[in-house]
């Protein structure tokens, strides 16, 4: 297991600056997901880690080693590519022991460990077939077994799954997270589906507009974001956001819908809520919402309606029988508010006057 650092990194096109300056640790042995809009600089900061992209700043370290100008092949690392970059005529095997040629293994060893690989993915009863013979999920198959099979301690991967149907993608996500784990990989793993980063990072990086947004596991992310973008970001649904004014003791919505959280007079910024913090009201009644959408999932209902200009979701478990236009009386609870500057930075404190957060320190 080997661990990254990567100290103010930074890359240029011409005079266009994409990457503005990241700084983090990833630890040996580490699942960690970089998450974020498609050209907001994932796969940039992906292929600078393998040596395929020229660090224009900053430093990159690689288990303690310079690396800002070691050769890829020199990395110790394997990388598994969106468009799966097999060769199509190579059968599986060949495709397998491809990255093995170079390091100087005996051909015993080299079938040895691909067929020890081919086994633990289910390609055993593959290894002759070429790729076009192969489905979408099975070509993945092939080349995470290229990637596992060197023996590499850290993996980097692209994208793996974005060419699969959704049961696939939940079949591989759990197939992939076992991998790393029974090999103590040390994996970098970008995509653009949050659920992915949320299901299988032991931390992740947001990244927008190639700024880090916020660093963090999972869970703090989702019930902590840093800003307005993560929130809208990290979630499915994602965070409900309305512009909001504290007046007469409560933060007051555009559309005149006030709910209860402390603040100061005269305050103002965004208010977010999460579409499962919103719960039909029993006894206290924080608005009444009229329903513009019901979608009953089976396991939980989604309930769509207008707070001023925004429209706003619920999640409620179970299924509800509702109709849209019915006006149903809604409750937050106070401490289920968060609460953004006008800059869309979230405050120290949730629903609270403090001072800001420092969105970098944040991050880091």
């Amino acid at each position: 297991m080997k661990s990254l650092i990567l100290e103010n990194l930074r890359k240029k096109y011409d005079s266009e600056e994409v990457i503005k300056g990241i700084d983090v640790r990833i630890e040996a042995g580490e699942f960690f997901v970089l998450v974020g809009p498609s050209g907001c600089g994932k796969s940039t900061v992906l292929r600078m880690i393998a040596g395929l992209e020229e660090i224009t700043d900053g430093s990159l370290w690689i288990d303690g080693t310079y690396a800002n100008k070691l050769q890829a092949n020199k990395r110790q690392l394997s990388m598994v590519f969106q468009n799966y970059a097999l060769f199509p005529h190579l059968n599986v095997e060949q495709n397998i022991m491809f990255g093995l040629y170079t390091k100087g293994l005996s051909k015993v060893e080299q079938r040895g460990r691909c067929l020890e690989t081919a086994e633990l993915l289910g390609l055993s009863e593959l290894l002759k077939r070429k790729p076009r013979q192969l489905s979408g999920g099975q070509r993945q198959r092939v080349a995470l077994a290229r990637a596992i099979v060197t023996q590499s301690p850290i993996c980097l991967m692209d994208e793996p799954l974005s060419n699969l149907d959704a049961k696939l993608r939940a079949k591989m996500r759990s197939e992939i997270r076992q991998i790393q784990r029974r090999f103590g990989l040390t994996m970098v793993y970008v995509t653009h589906d949050q659920v992915e980063a949320m299901t299988m990072a032991d931390r992740m990086m947001i990244l927008n507009h190639g700024v880090v947004q916020q660093v963090g596991k999972p869970l703090d992310i989702y019930n902590e974001p840093a800003n307005t973008f993560v929130a809208s970001f990290i979630g499915s649904p994602p965070m409900n956001l309305s512009d909001a004014a504290f007046e007469e003791g409560r933060w007051r919505l555009p559309s005149g819908q006030a709910l209860l959280a402390s603040g100061r007079a005269g305050q103002r910024g965004k208010l977010g809520v999460r579409p499962e913090h919103i719960v039909r009201a029993e006894q206290d009644v924080s608005f009444f919402a009229e329903l513009l959408n019901v979608e009953v999932l089976g396991t939980e209902t989604l309930i769509s309606f207008a707070m001023g200009d925004e429209q706003w979701i619920a999640r409620w478990p179970g299924q509800w029988k509702l109709s849209v236009g019915q006006r149903v009386p809604c409750y937050v609870a106070p401490e289920h508010i968060i609460l953004f500057d006008e800059d869309g930075d979230r405050y120290r404190g949730t629903a609270s006057g403090k001072e800001f957060e420092d969105k970098q320190e944040d991050a880091l």
